[in-house]
C-alpha cells in the first residue's frame, strides 16, 4: 500500500507495527464513505447528476491504476462503503483487506469476507476471480450512484448469495 500514489487512492502515511495497537494511518477524508454520502436524506440537491458522473469516472480512475500495475491488483471488496470522498468530493478507493496481487492469470482466496451486494459471483463462490469480480462491483456501484438507492434493498445478504450457497 505504501507504494500506491495516485489521486483516487486513499495516501498510505503510515502504520503502528507494536501489538496491542496494530493500525494503518492514511489521510483524513471529511466526507466519510461514498455509501454515507448516497444514502442520507437530502442527497438530490447535494450530489446532482454531474457531481455524481464525477464521482464514477473517479472509481474508474482509480481502479484502472490497480488494475494496471504490474502485477494487477484485484480489489475483491469493492463497494460504496469502501470508497471515501474528501471534501471537494474527489473519491478515492480504500480498504485493500481482501485485495490480491494477481501473480497468475485468476486468483483464489479462502477468506469468505465482504459485502453480498457488490461481490461478483465467482467471487462469492470462492471460485477464481480476476479483474473482471471488480468491473462487476463497479457496475453496482454504477447502479447505485445513478439511482441513490441501495443494492439489492429489497433483499437480505443471504438472498443476495443465492439458493445454491
Amino acid at each position: 500500500m505504501k507504494r500506491l500514489r495516485h489521486p483516487n487512492i486513499v495516501l498510505f502515511m503510515g502504520a503502528v507495527t507494536q501489538p496491542p495497537n496494530l493500525s494503518i494511518v492514511t489521510e483524513y477524508l471529511s466526507r466519510g464513505s461514498l455509501y454515507r454520502l448516497l444514502h442520507k436524506p437530502g442527497v438530490r440537491e447535494m450530489l446532482d447528476e454531474r457531481r455524481r458522473l464525477n464521482m464514477a469516472y473517479d472509481v474508474a480512475k482509480g481502479m484502472n491504476y490497480l488494475h494496471r500495475r504490474n502485477p494487477p491488483i484485484v480489489h475483491r471488496d469493492l463497494k460504496s462503503p469502501n470508497l471515501l470522498v474528501d471534501k471537494k468530493y474527489t473519491v478515492k478507493v480504500c480498504d485493500f483487506g481482501l485485495s490480491r496481487l494477481k501473480a497468475n492469470t485468476f486468483l483464489s482466496s479462502k477468506s469468505a469476507a465482504g459485502t453480498p451486494e457488490w461481490m461478483a459471483p465467482e467471487v462469492l463462490r470462492d471460485e477464481p476471480s480476476n479483474e473482471k469480480s471488480d468491473i462487476y462491483s463497479f457496475g453496482v456501484i454504477l447502479w447505485e450512484l445513478a439511482t441513490l438507492q441501495q443494492p439489492w434493498g429489497n433483499l437480505n445478504p443471504a438472498q443476495c448469495v443465492g439458493p445454491n450457497q
